[in-house]
Order: C-alpha cells, then structure tokens, then sequence
C-alpha cells in the first residue's frame, strides 16, 4: 500500500478548505446574508484559480530543471494552466473551465511520469488524484450552483 507522507497529505489538503467555503456559499444559505455568500463563492473560485495557477508553476519547474534539455513546447505546457486560470475567471462557466484545467494539469504531470522525463515519489500521484478528484466535484458543484 502506497503511504503519502501525512505532512504532505494534511497540508494539501487544507488547501481544499477554501473551496469547501466557496461551495457552502453557493448553497445560498438562510444563516448568512446574500453578501456573505457571494463572498464565499468568490473567494472559492479565486483560490481555485490561484492553485491551478501554482501547479502550472509546479510543471514550469519540473520543465526547466529536471528535463536534461529545456524545449519551447514543454515549456509553453507549463504555463497553459496559469493561462487557463486567467481566462477561466473572465469568462463564463469559470467554474467547470478550472475543473478542466486540474484535469489536464494532472495529464501533463502523468505524460511527463510516463515518458520516464521526470520521476515523482511513489506517493504523489495517489494524492494528486485524490486532490484533483475533490478538486473537480466541489467546482463542479459550485458551478452548478452559481
């Protein structure tokens, strides 16, 4: 059985709480006012916006340092969710548009395991499936919801 380090997994997991925020905001709950709610939401998705965008930093350094021979392609990769996040936020159905961008950040990190360009712990693609796959539902439901 694969073990995550529990820093690393209670670490990385708290930075879901501010979705988990986002998504009791968009119930539209009676116990706060309306503003309030607006607020959490806002600040879910932002902070969903701003993780992606952090993984995307994450791919530019797995890009630039552990590759033996840095290419344009992989490193316009890296910055496609930093991108994705932006634009997401500017346009409408931001919430899905980012499930879709932690989606393909979890691709590129598999394609680059894969194509044995970079080696990650043992442990780290049972976390980010499992961070990812939270990730995805909460937006999914906040965007159902907004």
């Amino acid at each position: 059985m694969i073990k995550i380090p529990s820093k690393v997994k209670y670490l990385s997991y708290a930075g879901i709480i501010p979705i988990i925020i986002g998504v009791f905001g968009s119930f539209d709950l009676n116990l706060i006012s309306n503003n309030i709610n607006d607020l959490l939401i806002e600040f879910g998705v932002l902070f969903s916006a701003i993780i992606l965008s952090f993984l995307g930093g994450g791919l530019f350094v797995l890009e630039t340092h552990y590759k033996s021979e840095i290419d344009f392609k992989g490193l316009f990769i890296s910055m496609c969710p930093s991108i994705w996040a932006v634009l997401s936020l500017l346009l409408p159905m931001t919430c899905f548009l980012l499930a879709i961008g932690f989606l393909a950040t979890l691709e590129r990190e598999r394609s680059l395991s894969k194509a044995k360009i970079i080696s990650f712990p043992n442990w780290w693609f049972k976390l980010r499936f499992q961070l990812t796959t939270a990730m995805i539902i909460l937006l999914i439901v906040l965007g159902f919801n907004v």
